[in-house]
């Protein structure tokens, strides 16, 4: 048993500053919409073992959090209505910014990167926002399609980031 394990275990809710916490938060957003915009049945269920299999390790860590119990459970539950012969498909045009890797990079890591700011962990913040700078700025050259509110969200967030590791620098 480790000296903070306590803690974690506590956790029963809510977000926490941790890289595998917000992979899997992102993998059940991506999840979710592709319900919710109606995805072909193939692809959606390439999206189900990544949701399991990530809930399953943020529940070795904090293994009372509620909120990843249920995703886990609304996943297991959507596994057992798709069809296991289901022809793979590629997800529809309105999924887009789902399927980029650089999106999801930077979207993990700006909310890492406030909740380090947060506690005051600078080092951890200023690699944060460093990478989601990278990332975004890979993110806006293919975001043409994408919807606006997301496009606006990448390029606010992009600006908010670069301002946070100026700061974060200054702390170090």
């Amino acid at each position: 048993m480790g000296l903070y394990d306590d803690e974690k275990e506590a956790v029963t809710s809510g977000d926490v500053l941790d890289v595998i916490y917000w992979q899997t938060k992102f993998a059940t957003l991506k999840f979710e919409q592709a319900l919710k915009t109606h995805q072909p049945e193939g692809a959606i269920r390439l999206l189900v073992p990544d949701v399991i299999n990530s809930c399953a390790s943020v529940l070795e860590t904090f293994p009372n959090h509620e909120d990843v119990k249920n995703w886990r459970l609304r996943a297991l539950e959507i596994e057992k209505k798709i069809d296991p012969n289901a022809p793979s498909a590629d997800f529809k045009s309105n999924f887009a910014q789902w399927r980029d890797y650089s999106y999801e990079a930077g979207w993990r890591s700006y909310h890492i990167a406030k909740m380090a700011a947060e506690d005051e962990d600078w080092a951890l913040a200023r690699t944060h926002a460093l990478e989601v700078d990278t990332q975004f700025k890979r993110t806006v050259e293919r975001m043409g399609a994408w919807p606006a509110e997301v496009q606006a969200w990448v390029r606010e967030s992009l600006q908010e980031m670069q301002g946070m590791a100026e700061k974060a620098a200054g702390k170090l």
